[in-house]
């Protein structure tokens, strides 16, 4: 019996154990079928083809799903650009601190974040509280203001901060005042019969620092008169620090004041710009991108090293294949050098404002401004000063400070307003194109260094086209120069008829003169809308040049003048390449026709490439002078002339081995009709 009883205790026992043992795996395939209903109930947007701005509002409004919603979803998002910059900028301000940590996140790695930062600061400007309107103007100074138009509040609001009783407020008002430049000359002006003393004195003291620090007349710099009270002068300890604030800031403090020494003031020279180059960020180039050269640099120097411990038995100098290997090293060393040295000066220039690229702009959009250039104290005529390494100083170094961009319409009234304030004998201007490998920041240094050496009373202007500035993409040049002449033709017709000026010449230089002979040519019946049309070392086809191009050029210009070179190793390689003499290339004959006058600048080149003497060489720049301020003809300029044909001459300048004496190399010159000049002996 209790045998019995047992037996069937441990079956019930057995049968309940196994019962709670099956449990799990019975329940286990419904459980995996209720994974994805779980994760579909934690995130039901997953499952939805396109999301819209509601339907990311609504799962914000559920705790389960406000932490991973927005990371998960914006990219999906089924919106236009400003609804989700609109959106995530609402973001910012809502009452969950990690919804407004995301949409933080997401906005700065959109590229949003500063521009909508800006916005809703200027929207702290209308506020009531003093303190916040103060707070609002303290954090705009160093935003990129990107396309945002500042308010008439804004303006408003930095003059009331100038009589501030915070020095952090005046300093900042001060700053984007005085970054703001011309646009803010006007409200200055006004402000000067402020009734409040501390305002009065600060709008004086900047009218000063942007008026005075960008005007350039001639050899010298007009200085301007010193206001008496300034207010909150910068410490001398901080002028001799260097600029921490980021490179992108706008209304950054004056660049030149952190880098002055001594008691010598560069010169500065406001130039203004067309470029139909694309604009691009303001970052710097990550350190890691120096990184690869060092290691390029001491890697093919070990191989160097080791090639020539070699016993001499083994070197075989004489072997071909160890001669161009041994080259190859040798030519990889330097092309590191030198993008280490170019990265490495990137990071170290002290300019701001607007930047433009190597490439051309994606809407062929034309960009419009002024460049603020300084000229240091130290400077020699023909040189463009820059560091070899290490940072920029104004002491030193010819130096881009700032761009500023400006709409088309202020620039062609800026620039009028700048014409007609010259004397009525100096209200001119030139435009200068340049060649082949040069980037937009050197075009800028370049023009301004011409205007200074010429001692130019008139306007200074250049138009930059998107060359690659490197030497290795001579054919991505002749293709972006073949794209941007028609531009260079509508901007060049721009500044005749827009600017007023009296006279207007045109210096073009290199690959840039094709481009400007072909829009001048195609300019048609619009009579002599030009004063001097001055081609320096022209990377042009000469029979192109002569045949189609100098006929109509001469009935749109008063002037055309040629300066060419024997040594221009630049236009000789570009022989190479296109097959057909260059027009600037004395080497194979100089072309002398009775369109134009010709100087051959052979004798005094000092140029590496003899590529850039017409900004180089003292001599030259002194003629471009006499031509630009007095329009002296070659015989006026103290040339030296060179018998060619009946009554046509080319030109050289005279050297202290020269007498009147002396005549051509060739013994008999040829006589022939002036339509048959075509090119002249090469003089050794």
């Amino acid at each position: 019996m209790l045998r019995n009883v047992y037996l069937l205790l441990m079956f019930a026992v057995f049968v309940i154990t196994r019962g709670d043992a099956q449990e799990p795996s019975d329940l286990s395939k419904p459980q995996a079928e209720n994974w994805a209903e779980v994760f579909l109930a934690e995130d039901p947007l997953s499952a939805q083809e396109h999301v819209t701005i509601e339907d990311i509002r609504r799962s914000l409004s559920d705790p389960k799903q406000r932490d991973t919603v927005l990371t998960r979803h914006i990219s999906r998002l089924d919106a236009s650009t400003e609804a989700k910059k609109a959106f995530l900028a609402e973001l910012l301000t809502d009452e969950t601190p990690i919804v407004r940590r995301q949409a933080a996140t997401l906005l700065g790695q959109l590229g949003w974040l500063e521009e909508v930062i800006v916005q809703m600061l200027l929207d702290y400007l209308e506020s009531d509280d003093t303190n916040l309107r103060e707070a609002a103007i303290v954090a705009l100074t160093q935003m990129d203001w990107g396309e945002i138009k500042p308010p008439d509040q804004y303006w408003k609001e930095l003059i009331d901060a100038l009589n501030s009783e915070e020095t952090v407020v005046q300093e900042s008002a001060k700053s984007q005042l005085a970054r703001s430049g011309f646009q803010s000359v006007p409200l200055l002006i006004d402000t000067l019969s402020d009734p409040r003393s501390r305002v009065r004195q600060a709008a004086a003291w900047l009218l000063s620092e942007i008026v005075g620090s960008n005007i350039h007349r001639g050899a010298e710099r007009i200085t301007q008169p010193k206001v008496a009270a300034v207010p909150e002068p910068i410490p001398e300890s901080m002028m001799d620090v260097v600029p921490t604030t980021p490179k992108n800031a706008i209304f950054q403090r004056d660049a030149h004041l952190a880098r002055r020494f001594g008691t010598k003031k560069p010169d500065y020279v406001q130039v203004f710009y067309g470029t139909n180059r694309a604009p691009i960020p303001n970052n710097l180039p990550p350190w890691r991108n120096l990184l690869i050269f060092p290691f390029i640099c001491l890697a093919t120097a070990i191989v160097l090293l080791y090639f020539w411990n070699q016993p001499s038995d083994r070197k075989q100098f004489a072997s071909c294949s160890t001669v161009l290997f041994v080259g190859l090293l040798c030519i990889a060393i330097i092309v590191s050098f030198m993008n280490f040295r170019d990265q490495l000066l990137e990071r170290s220039k002290i300019g701001t404002g607007a930047k433009f690229g190597p490439r051309r702009d994606p809407d062929s959009k034309v960009h419009y401004g002024s460049c603020n250039v300084s000229i240091p104290p130290t400077h020699s005529v023909g040189e463009l000063e820059s560091p070899l390494m290490g940072t920029e100083e104004e002491e030193k170094h010819v130096i881009l400070r700032n761009t500023n961009e400006l709409e088309e319409k202020v620039f062609f009234d800026l620039v009028r307003s700048e014409v007609a304030k010259r004397a009525s004998s100096n209200r001119s201007c030139f435009v200068f194109i340049h060649g082949f490998n040069v980037n937009f920041e050197n075009a800028a240094r370049r023009t301004a260094q011409i205007h200074h050496d010429l001692k130019f009373a008139g306007v200074p202007i250049f138009f930059s086209w998107p060359s690659r500035a490197s030497v290795n993409h001579y054919f991505s040049d002749r293709n972006e120069i073949e794209y941007s002449r028609y531009i260079i033709k509508q901007f060049l017709l721009d500044v005749a008829d827009r600017v007023e000026a009296e006279r207007i010449h045109i210096i073009a230089h290199s690959m840039g003169a094709d481009a400007t002979c072909r829009a001048i040519a195609d300019m048609g019946e619009r009579g002599k809308i030009f004063d001097q049309i001055i081609l320096a070392a022209p990377d042009i086809d000469r029979d192109v040049f002569r045949t189609q191009l100098l006929p109509r050029m001469a009935k749109t210009g008063n002037r055309t003048t040629m300066y060419c070179s024997r040594g221009d190793l630049a236009l000789h390689i570009s022989y190479t390449f296109n097959d057909a003499p260059r027009a600037g290339d004395s080497s194979r004959g100089i072309l002398v026709t009775p369109e134009m006058d010709t100087v051959d600048a052979s004798g005094i080149d000092t140029a590496l490439l003899g590529h850039s003497y017409y900004g180089d060489c003292g001599p030259i720049l002194n003629d471009v002078r006499q031509l630009v301020d007095q329009d002296l003809g070659p015989e006026q300029r103290q040339l030296k002339p060179w018998p060619f044909a009946r009554e046509l001459k080319y030109w050289t300048f005279p050297t202290p081995e020269d007498s009147t004496d002396n005549k051509p190399p060739n013994t008999k010159l040829p006589d022939v009709e002036l339509k048959d000049a075509i090119t002249a002996p090469e003089i050794p």
